[in-house]
């Protein structure tokens, strides 16, 4: 079945990049994501879905970044819950634009990615316009999810915006470090959640970018820990990475701002993420919990 649908999804995928004004990626590992698909989603939408998928980097860019569009745009396709549009251009982040979607994923964006381009940075009145136009883009987003729509995020989506509050508040963390890019052992943390539901109660191992968070972010009392490192795991000199004064390293997470909800994973640093047919289910359900398709409960377990 699934060859059958393969051309198609393909097509649909490279039409998204395509729109978006993106680079074409590898073929043969585009095939890779569309055999590793979900056939459905864990949950009906209760309506029409659409998300914007936001991919602007200020600052490092993964190579992962078109495979992961790709990849996002056709899970949407193949199970229906969602339709993806995928943009670099800050301009979709208007209030006006931004109300058609339901959610807006950050896909590896790097730091301040809402700055308009500057012609003339020696120009004060130019600095001065995209600043302001910054701010106002800001506040859209953060205005957009605590209405009641969805911000998603994965791997860099922390190394983005790390001092701006709301930011930090909607999408969790905050990106210090990544002192693990090898195999790690992953704790499910909550096996009863359905955005944990493809892992069936097992914890497993991973090898990709690991990210450590600051200190007064990704914090357990502040949202729902879905994955963590397992460093009781690791021998002594692969904890001896670890800084957190909380010896916390959460890796996805979901939680509510104002009536919005947002769900975040780090995974996603190495294209191979993309079509590891685990993590894209649980992706699937963590976009349908941001999307309020997928009921989870989003308490922070020490409240």
């Amino acid at each position: 079945m699934k060859r059958l649908i393969l051309p198609i999804l393909l097509g649909l995928a490279t039409a998204v990049a395509a729109s978006a004004g993106q680079k074409t990626a590898d073929p043969k590992q585009v095939e890779k994501v569309a055999m590793a698909l979900p056939e459905k989603a864990p949950a009906k939408p209760k309506a029409t879905r659409n998300i914007l998928v936001f991919s602007k980097t200020a600052g490092f860019r993964h190579s992962s970044i078109e495979l992961g569009t790709k990849a996002i745009a056709m899970m949407g396709d193949k199970t229906g819950a969602y339709t993806v549009t995928a943009t670099e251009d800050e301009s979709f982040l208007e209030p006006e634009k931004l109300a058609k979607f339901d959610a807006v994923f950050m896909l590896n964006t790097t730091n301040d990615c809402f700055q308009p381009k500057v012609a003339d940075k020696n120009n004060k009145e130019q600095v001065e316009a995209a600043k302001k136009r910054e701010e106002e883009l800001k506040k859209s987003l953060a205005d957009f999810v605590s209405s009641g729509k969805g911000l998603i995020g994965v791997h860099s989506a922390t190394d983005t915006y790390k001092n701006w509050k709301e930011y930090n508040q909607m999408m969790g963390g905050a990106f210090v470090s990544h002192p693990w890019h090898k195999k790690v052992p992953v704790k499910v943390v909550d096996p009863k959640s359905p955005i944990n539901a493809v892992f069936d109660g097992k914890d497993f191992e991973i090898t990709d970018e690991i990210y450590m968070f600051r200190d007064d972010t990704a914090l357990s009392k502040d949202r729902k820990f879905l994955l963590v490192m397992d460093i009781e795991k690791m021998d002594a000199k692969d904890k001896a990475g670890g800084k957190r004064k909380d010896g916390s390293y959460p890796i996805s997470w979901i939680n509510a701002y104002g009536k919005g909800r947002c769900f975040y994973c780090s995974l996603g640093h190495r294209e191979e993420i993309f079509w590891n047919p685990t993590i894209l289910q649980h992706y699937l359900a963590g976009i349908q919990y941001a999307l309020g398709d997928l009921e989870a409960d989003a308490t922070p377990a020490s409240k």
